[in-house]
């Protein structure tokens, strides 16, 4: 699939992360993130995308002189920010309705697993897997993903967690004498859902 945009949005009613890509000849590719698997995949997506920028920044020949070396800086900061900078204005066009790849089907994927991969050419494959015991299919698709669009995600990735309230802290709720405290926290299903109509106003990248 040729990317045109990614999204990323907090569905409060099944406690998860909806990410939805669509590419710019069509259709549409949408998974469910669990807590678990969302908290999992940021510290290993941070570690390979930032590897990927400095391999796209550093491209060039080698610098000889002082001078030269510091203009290769200069140009090597200007272009990771550029890099990093991405379209989150955009309203993200939803496809839903054309799922780029028959075997997913309609319904989101429930990731259990992510593959990532640097590519020789600099891109990133990220391959999506859902995997239950018993099944007969095991659905997935995979993307590549060049260092804005991976950065993107990244950015829009950490904006749902914010959103999620993942990252806080646990809350105790008082206990009866002689009971032991209860503690409250995210625990996602792995139920097959519809996405509800009045779902969490999504992040964008285009």
């Amino acid at each position: 699939m040729n990317i045109h945009q990614v999204s990323v949005s907090y569905v409060q009613e099944q406690d998860r992360l909806l990410l939805r890509i669509n590419g710019k000849e069509g259709g549409e590719l949408r998974a469910w993130l669990t807590r678990r698997l969302a908290l999992g995949l940021m510290p290993v997506l941070n570690k390979t995308a930032g590897e990927q920028m400095v391999k796209a920044t550093s491209a060039g020949p080698s610098a000889t002189s002082l001078e030269d070396k510091r203009q290769q800086m200069v140009t090597a900061f200007e272009k990771e920010v550029s890099l990093r900078k991405g379209d989150f204005e955009t309203p993200y066009q939803s496809q839903a309705h054309a799922p780029a790849d028959v075997p997913v089907g309609p319904e989101p994927l429930l990731v259990t697993e992510v593959k990532i991969t640097q590519m020789g050419n600099g891109q990133l494959r990220v391959q999506m897997f859902e995997k239950f015991p018993g099944q007969e299919i095991n659905r997935n698709f995979q993307v590549l993903m060049d260092a804005p669009l991976s950065n993107g995600l990244l950015q829009l990735l950490h904006q749902g967690l914010q959103q999620s309230r993942w990252l806080e802290a646990p809350v105790a709720v008082p206990a009866a004498a002689g009971q032991a405290p209860i503690i409250l926290s995210g625990v996602a299903d792995t139920e097959a859902a519809e996405l509800p109509a009045d779902a969490a106003k999504p992040k964008y990248l285009n």
